[in-house]
């Protein structure tokens, strides 16, 4: 996935970065040797595309120079997902429905890192693009990219899973100057996957996150909380509570209490989870509780930083949830 320049590098040396770049990019000892003997034309003295990549730079496209390098791992805790996708590889599947659990929980980096590895695993995975690309909805250009790349990969999905791709396609391309309308689409494009597919609980949850994110004044709070109990009452410990309490934070938090109490649970990896329930219970005054919660969210924090050498800047949500 990354070109390296080892013009300067000892023998020694280029073998063992080399090595490290082939393992933190998952690119396969074969695709390496092609790429190391690309052909020269001689009439212009211009290697092929792929030779004139830039150092450092992506061979996959412009959009994987940026975002996550090292390889993702399966952590456990990060949500109850029921997701099937188009693949042969079970591996990629567990990868795929863990990088849905990151996104129910704001943790963009991390779910882009989980579906970047399943797409390494199984390059023509469609979702696993998909999944990039929400991952990456509020930077436009890159949720584009990763977009092209699920649609050129469409004639692999399943009916559903293309309809999930038509859904976003419309909301990710649409200027900024029609955003009511965008909304509007993406809302009966996910409503349309729940008629055809009841059971879909990932489609019911995305609609009631895109319901919150996107709520104006007429929005009905009691018919998303409706949707969000749709999904409880199938599975109990589903990571919507993490949006219940987002609509009820600001109005009515006692409507939240149920799920305050169920968030962090529900996915114990993923230290934004363990805060949430603190919004609840600070504006109830339950602050033992709310304390409880937030340093809950700290200790998650911290083992996360610890196991995985990563620093504050790195983890979206630490100031956030540190601040409270």
């Amino acid at each position: 996935m990354v070109n390296v320049s080892k013009q300067s590098l000892p023998g020694v040396a280029i073998g063992v970065v080399s090595a490290l770049f082939l393992f933190v990019s998952n690119i396969s000892a074969e695709d390496a040797a092609k790429t190391e003997s690309t052909p020269t034309d001689e009439s212009t003295g211009k290697t092929d595309d792929l030779a004139e990549i830039l150092a450092g730079h992506s061979y996959h496209g412009e959009v994987f120079n940026e975002g996550p390098r090292q390889k993702a791992y399966l952590m456990g805790g990060t949500g109850h997902v029921n997701f099937p996708v188009t693949t042969k590889n079970p591996i990629v599947q567990k990868f795929f429905d863990q990088g849905i659990g990151q996104l129910y929980g704001f943790w963009y980096l991390e779910a882009e890192r989980s579906f970047r590895h399943a797409a390494s695993l199984d390059p023509e995975c469609t979702m696993t693009y998909w999944g990039a690309a929400m991952a990456n909805l509020r930077n436009a250009k890159r949720s584009k990219g990763f977009l092209e790349e699920a649609i050129k990969r469409k004639g692999n999905a399943g009916e559903r899973e293309a309809k999930y791709i038509d859904a976003i396609e419309a909301y990710v391309t649409a200027s900024n100057d029609k955003r009511d309308a965008r909304n509007d689409a993406y809302t009966k494009a996910l409503e349309n996957i729940i008629l055809e597919y009841p059971d879909d609980l990932e489609a019911k949850a995305f609609l009631a996150l895109h319901l919150y994110q996107s709520r104006q004044s007429s929005t009905s709070y009691f018919a998303v909380d409706s949707l969000l109990q749709d999904i409880f009452d199938v599975e109990p410990m589903h990571s919507a509570h993490h949006f219940r309490i987002h609509f009820w934070d600001h109005r009515h938090p006692e409507k939240a209490v149920a799920s305050a109490a169920l968030c962090g649970q529900s996915s114990p990896s993923i230290a934004h989870m363990w805060h949430m329930p603190g919004h609840i219970f600070s504006r109830l005054k339950r602050y033992h509780d709310a304390t409880w919660q937030q340093e809950a969210s700290a200790r998650v924090d911290h083992a996360h930083m610890m196991r995985d050498r990563v620093m504050p800047d790195q983890i979206g949500n630490f100031a956030h949830n540190n601040e409270w």
